[in-house]
């Protein structure tokens, strides 16, 4: 039991660290286009897109109509902010691999208290038949 229970804790460990890599990532990525003020371009360039016309099945035109204008209304606005926020980046994965250390020593310590109570439970005997 133990060992399952170590082999469990192994794993959750691997997808964690796997999530806050590519956490990690995608700030340095989302930071770099921020900066260098593509996003707004490439954003700008999304909203313009035709909308397909499946999508029509599931939600409303004017709906996503409203979307784009929100989008592209809000990119106008915070135009000059994003590559401030692009030089935020550098801390933001800092940020994430804290958070990473803090959920690698909870894991780490939940699995360690439950080996401690496999550890201290008794096993239940078998009744004769």
């Amino acid at each position: 039991m133990k060992t399952a229970l170590w082999i469990v804790t192994g794993l959750l460990a691997a997808a964690w660290t796997g999530g806050a890599l590519l956490s990690a990532e995608l700030v340095e990525w989302a930071g770099r286009l921020l900066a260098s003020g593509q996003a707004t371009d490439l954003a700008g360039a999304a909203a313009r897109w035709p909308v397909p016309a499946w999508a029509a099945l599931w939600v409303d035109a004017p709906m996503i109509e409203a979307f784009r204008q929100a989008l592209l209304w809000t990119l106008d606005a915070l135009g000059g902010l994003l590559p401030a926020l692009g030089a935020a980046s550098g801390w933001l994965v800092v940020v994430v691999w804290v958070l990473w250390g803090v959920g690698a020593v909870l894991l780490l310590a939940i699995a360690g208290t439950v080996h401690l109570l496999l550890g201290r439970a008794r096993p239940t005997r078998a009744l004769p038949a």
